[in-house]
């Protein structure tokens, strides 16, 4: 379903969270996806509330980077969002930024300053739990993981996933 809105609404129910430096890791616990965003997909993202235009968007986005930011940033990232499942509703794109590749984008943004990244959501699928206890995942004990010497492990909020 698509919204006509210019107002995307980053979709927060079932997502563990964690932030990172500038940038957010977004756990989806309907599909075992896991997302990173960078910063300034993670800005879209964060300012993303429903209310708030993609042009106010890019406005905030300015003033909290110093540095100016062209609404196509903003649609670029929305794009990647809607991508990902990352927003509450499908935001319609103007044709004018939507299917955009990065090169396309590169082109098209070109007023955009070198100091402004391009927004990236880099996403992969973490195993199910019942496979992740076959794989080299192990239990958390006191916030850390504990793991056979092979695998590396990491910690979201008292879940464990193996790497």
């Amino acid at each position: 379903m698509s919204k006509n809105s210019s107002n995307p609404q980053a979709r927060r129910s079932n997502m563990v969270v964690e932030e990172l430096n500038n940038e957010v890791l977004l756990y989806d616990l309907d599909s075992d996806q896991a997302s990173c965003l960078n910063e300034t997909a993670a800005l879209v993202w964060k300012y993303a509330d429903g209310k708030t235009s993609v042009n106010e968007i890019a406005a905030r986005m300015s003033k909290e980077l110093k540095t100016p930011v062209d609404t196509r940033v903003v649609w670029y990232a929305v794009e990647q969002l809607n991508k990902k499942n990352l927003l509450q509703e499908r935001v319609a794109v103007p044709a004018t930024y939507g299917h955009m590749t990065r090169r396309d984008f590169l082109v098209k943004a070109g007023v955009v300053g070198a100091i402004v990244a391009i927004p990236v959501v880099i996403s992969l699928a973490v195993p199910k739990p019942a496979m992740a206890a076959l794989s080299c995942a192990g239990p958390c004990v006191a916030g850390t993981c504990t793991t056979n010497a092979l695998c590396g492990c990491t910690s979201i909020n008292g879940t464990c996933f193996g790497f």
